[in-house]
């Protein structure tokens, strides 16, 4: 009650990263629905407080979940590297997400064109799903 909210928020997502890291020897410890929640919260904050002095902490953090959602990690792909299908579990969570939400940000209009091709194409990594990629979540 002594904050803003700004900060009251900001202390929540980092909360949340200092109790349960996302992860560890570049793979991913966290689930894939996680990931995909923590990006979509830190995306409502650079929203709701576009001039708080925690935007660029929050916007670094949103930029590494983005990453992680659409690329997975090294040791954590979220394409097999053997097969090139996507991972399951992954598959799973972004379809959950999609479902529970209106696809009404940014972040979720992306996922639900990435999981809209893929499944056309069987949930393969291929040339239009990596155009998709570079084009709409290129990596930086």
């Amino acid at each position: 009650m002594y904050v803003t909210d700004d900060i009251r928020d900001y202390i929540t997502i980092m909360a949340i990263e200092s109790e349960l890291p996302s992860s560890k020897d570049n793979g991913l410890v966290i689930s894939w629905t996680d990931v995909a929640a923590r990006a979509l919260s830190q995306e409502e904050f650079t929203l709701s407080y576009p001039k708080s002095n925690r935007i660029a902490a929050v916007k670094s953090l949103y930029s590494m979940y983005v990453g992680d959602t659409f690329y997975g990690q090294n040791n954590t792909p979220l394409f097999h590297y053997d097969n090139l299908e996507m991972d399951l579990e992954a598959q799973k969570a972004y379809s959950s997400i999609l479902a529970k939400h209106n696809g009404s940000s940014q972040f979720l209009q992306k996922l639900d064109g990435l999981m809209k091709l893929l499944k056309e194409n069987g949930y393969k990594l291929d040339e239009g799903v990596q155009q998709y990629l570079k084009t709409e979540v290129p990596l930086t």
